[in-house]
């Protein structure tokens, strides 16, 4: 009897060995599928950008006659080239283009962060008459596409008269006073540790330094509106005429919304106690409790404004205020077209978009995982 229960007790500890191997076999090979099938959509989402980046130092001719076979995605370094790169910088105005594409998208989505935060804040933290109606229209105006209002913004912009301009010149110089005044305590704020150490005057003189840096985009886009103004001209082939009209966005005014509705009003009272007005509790409440919405709506702007085509293809003239991607339409227009120049030229486009990405990722998932705020 000892030895049939012992015999038992022995089966059922194999038994049970089978089925921990069984399951953790099963547990591997679940893992496996799952990589493969990871790995095989990342390289279906990389392929083009692989091809791009190959292409972009291969000889024109070898572009077209490789992309039937697998070496389209393999680099050749016996035919290794920069004529490609060299024809970019010879054909085209590429360092005006992406100056122009870094100075509009840095104001767009600096200067938009800005308005459109203020705007939610405003939407999302107190209440006023016809409050429901503004936000209804907000998120209204979020399906409606750039395409079926192009044509009729274009010709409100072509025919600003002289009273229109001064309006519009008048609110742009009010929103950088504002910033100056933001970005003036906050690098207080930063350099706050300094001031023990530093000589009054030169923390001082480090604070306007850098005030004047931070908000010299703006002020250069001030300095360019005036001028325009001065020559009689219209909006079109300017930098304002390419940055002004996206500032408010209601997608962004949206994502700010939805994050401040979710913050606790006890933020709000204990501020209101204590003698803070509204613009204080964003600056200091608000603001610093929501970087994650911040990172996102800026990541999200950046690329938008950054691959912008339809709308300043239709108001620039000259490649002094033309972009990167309307730029790219000189080698696809002008005879012959030299594929290897394209992969060169999208590639140094896409390049930077990627680091900024990749620089940003942890805050772009943290932002997007987050749905409210823990108290």
């Amino acid at each position: 009897m000892m030895t049939a229960d012992t015999l038992t007790s022995q089966q059922q500890a194999q038994e049970a060995r089978r089925r921990a191997f069984v399951a953790r076999m099963r547990e591997i090979s679940r893992r496996i599928f799952t990589y493969a099938l990871m790995s095989f959509i990342g390289f279906l989402f990389l392929f083009p950008i692989i091809f791009m980046v190959v292409a972009a130092f291969k000889p024109n001719d070898r572009v077209i006659a490789d992309l039937s076979s697998f070496a389209a995605l393999l680099p050749n370094f016996e035919t290794f080239t920069l004529d490609n790169v060299n024809d970019v910088f010879s054909r085209v105005s590429f360092d005006q283009y992406m100056f122009n594409s870094l100075f509009l998208t840095l104001v767009t989505v600096i200067v938009g962060l800005f308005v459109n935060s203020m705007a939610a804040y405003v939407l999302a933290r107190m209440r006023w008459v016809g409050r429901a109606v503004i936000l209804s229209l907000v998120v209204s105006l979020i399906i409606i596409p750039l395409e079926a209002i192009a044509v009729p913004l274009m010709m409100m912009v072509n025919n600003m008269g002289p009273f229109v301009n001064l309006v519009v010149l008048f609110i742009l110089i009010v929103i950088t006073l504002m910033g100056w005044n933001v970005i003036w305590n906050a690098v207080a704020s930063m350099t706050e540790n300094l001031s023990r150490t530093l000589p009054l005057p030169v923390h001082f003189a480090l604070q306007v330094v850098l005030t004047i840096l931070l908000t010299l985009p703006l002020t250069v886009l001030i300095y360019f509106m005036i001028g325009q103004i001065e020559k009689g001209g219209t909006w079109l082939n300017s930098y304002h005429v390419q940055i002004l009209p996206f500032i408010a966005e209601p997608f962004s005014i949206f994502l700010f919304y939805q994050f401040f509705i979710n913050i606790p009003k006890d933020f709000d009272e204990a501020a209101y106690v204590d003698g803070a007005d509204n613009f204080r509790i964003y600056w200091q409440i608000i603001v610093p409790i929501s970087r994650p919405v911040f990172a996102t709506v800026a990541i999200l702007k950046f690329l938008q404004f950054w691959s912008f085509y339809l709308w300043p293809l239709m108001v620039t003239r000259e490649d002094t205020y033309r972009p990167l991607m309307v730029g790219m339409d000189f080698f696809q227009t002008q005879a012959p077209i030299r594929w290897g120049s394209i992969m060169a030229y999208a590639a140094m486009v896409t390049i930077p978009v990627l680091i900024t990405f990749l620089l940003f990722q942890k805050w772009f998932v943290q932002s997007v995982s987050s749905s409210g705020v823990k108290g």
